[in-house]
């Protein structure tokens, strides 16, 4: 193969470096990326939280279904965090295996992560919080829930306003409850999920197993 000219490797080199620099002197949307961005992105995903519910007198295992979907905004960028009908028709009561209660949750909250981050510094600030924390702590913009009972005779549902609140989601940590209650679901990523309102007075503990992205 016939080699390249020095002249003409320059100007290629030159070709490749030029745009590049460009970009990193442009402000604005060719920036790339904040760490609220990456952060909210690193979260979203389909998952399953296991609990255990009387069914017809017998204990039956049933799976919580929780997703977090982009949610754009005029707000900026946020996630939504939303939970479908978990799979447990028939349930009179829930509880988890380690025997707390498992209300019924209906309802979404929007999230985003506190705090201003350089784009060019972002994903170095990603890998950083990810080794030193193992996940986020989230402010929630805005979003009710709806946290109630199991069956007909259940007491009335107690409508939550979260705003205000924050969302802590966190790998799971070997040797913890989360871990054990989740080692029997083969899932690539194993998360915790807490939903504290801006009170502090209900707190919602999830161990979640992703399903999808």
């Amino acid at each position: 193969m016939r080699p390249v000219a020095p002249r003409l490797l320059l100007a290629l080199v030159l070709a490749a470096v030029v745009p590049s620099a460009s970009r990193a002197q442009a402000p604005g949307a060719n920036a790339g990326p904040d760490l609220n961005i990456l952060a909210l992105d690193w979260a979203r995903g389909n998952y399953g939280s296991p609990f255990v519910c009387q069914v017809s007198g017998a204990p039956v295992r049933a799976v919580r279904h929780v997703q977090i979907v982009p949610a754009p905004s005029d707000r900026g960028a946020m996630a939504r965090i939303q939970f479908p009908d978990p799979e447990a028709p028939g349930a009179t009561r829930c509880f988890s295996e380690l025997g707390s209660d498992e209300p019924l949750v209906d309802g979404n909250v929007l999230i985003s992560l506190p705090g201003r981050s350089r784009p060019d510094t972002a994903r170095h600030d990603l890998a950083d919080a990810l080794r030193r924390e193992s996940g986020f702590r989230y402010d929630i913009r805005s979003g009710k829930l709806s946290v109630k009972g199991w069956g007909a005779g259940s007491d009335e549902p107690r409508s939550i306003d979260f705003e205000g609140g924050h969302v802590s989601l966190h790998e799971v940590r070997p040797g913890t409850d989360p871990e054990r209650l989740l080692r029997s679901f083969d899932s690539p990523r194993k998360l915790t999920l807490e939903i504290e309102s801006p009170d502090g007075e209900t707190v919602l503990h999830f161990p979640l197993f992703q399903v999808g992205r």
